[in-house]
């Protein structure tokens, strides 16, 4: 549960950073300010969950599931508190509610993204079946 956790704050990381990369005007704070930034959120957290199963001994949908949330928890948080931060920086009196659909928006598109990832991680539809 560690290691998810960590992988899952270290793909946050990486996309908050990009994140701010994207976010070149200084009037503007965009959570997905680039269709890369997306892309990137997604192809990162599958990678992530299929490292995982892979070293992982339990298998199956549920166990699937269990870790593309908890990876993806992990790196909403974290995204989250990156566009969060962003926010605070850039403006001088931000609105707490753009701050809080920054963080909603990151932290459901992690999720989001997550539990795809997790049903994309077990495997051929045909796989899915047989493992139940």
């Amino acid at each position: 549960m560690g290691q998810q956790f960590a992988l899952g704050s270290l793909v946050g990381t990486i996309v908050g950073l990009w994140c701010w990369r994207g976010n070149q005007s200084l009037q503007v704070v965009s959570t997905f300010p680039d269709l890369f930034t997306f892309l990137l959120l997604t192809v990162l957290l599958t990678a992530t969950v299929r490292f995982i199963l892979r070293r992982s001994t339990v298998s199956g949908p549920s166990a699937s599931l269990r870790v593309g949330v908890t990876v993806a928890v992990a790196a909403g948080a974290v995204f989250g508190s990156a566009v969060v931060l962003l926010g605070l920086l850039r403006f001088s009196n931000p609105a707490p509610m753009l701050l809080t659909f920054g963080f909603l928006t990151a932290f459901g598109s992690a999720l989001l993204c997550g539990v795809v990832a997790a049903v994309v991680g077990t495997g051929t539809p045909g796989e899915r079946v047989a493992n139940g």
